[in-house]
């Protein structure tokens, strides 16, 4: 691409950019900073956060649903989920002046130094702070590849739509109290994200992990 097709494209970035709405996504950043303390210990005066509207929630508490409405229920909630993501990513975006649309490991970090960790002057303890780093990268690594092994290094509206299906999903138990797999709750509660986040900082194929995969495989069945 020649200097005048990067112009246009560079312009087209900021235009996009700068018509977003990253009023939910500031919201969301500052419920979630909320959620956690600097232990990594849920926040119990913290609130929860619903990703879902009231009208999702009346139609997922009908009984006797019809296909029509299961399926209203899943087109629905995937397009809140990336609605949320979008604004959660342009508001990431906007903190660290990136211009792409697509976090790289650099301009996460520096949000995550921010934000998660801001308030623990870790850049004046260098022994914390490289255990902090550490945590910072492997998360990054499993949302930027949404689970997987490999990705390509950068977090996109896809990556960070895994993240909150993710965050929005329990772990269901049969009769026998065995694992069964995965149901959609729509809640993000602090309890339930302190143990997503503290997977998610582990360098581990744990389960958070798995919810990473599970989510991008739902939200890309078309």
């Amino acid at each position: 691409m020649d200097n005048f097709g990067q112009g246009l494209q560079r312009t087209s970035i900021l235009q996009e950019l700068a018509g977003g709405n990253a009023e939910l996504g500031e919201a969301f950043a500052l419920i979630l900073d909320d959620m956690i303390t600097q232990s990594g210990i849920y926040n119990p005066e913290a609130e929860p956060f619903d990703v879902t509207p009231d009208s999702w929630r009346a139609l997922a508490d009908k009984p006797n649903k019809t296909p029509e409405d299961i399926e209203k229920l899943d087109k629905s909630f995937k397009a809140e989920i990336y609605s949320l993501a979008e604004s959660f990513l342009l508001y990431m975006a906007r903190e660290t002046r990136n211009l792409t649309g697509k976090l790289e490991y650099q301009q996460y970090e520096a949000y995550m130094l921010k934000h998660r960790f801001g308030r623990y002057d870790v850049m004046n303890k260098p022994e914390y702070l490289n255990v902090v780093k550490v945590q910072i990268r492997n998360a990054f690594n499993k949302i930027s590849a949404h689970g997987e092994q490999v990705g390509d290094n950068l977090i996109d509206k896809h990556d960070m739509a895994a993240f909150i299906y993710a965050l929005s999903t329990r772990s269901r138990r049969d009769a026998n109290g065995n694992f069964a797999g995965f149901e959609i709750n729509g809640f993000i509660k602090p309890e339930e994200y302190a143990v997503s986040e503290h997977n998610l900082f582990e360098n581990s194929d744990n389960l958070f992990s798995v919810k990473l995969r599970i989510a991008h495989k739902m939200l890309n069945n078309k």
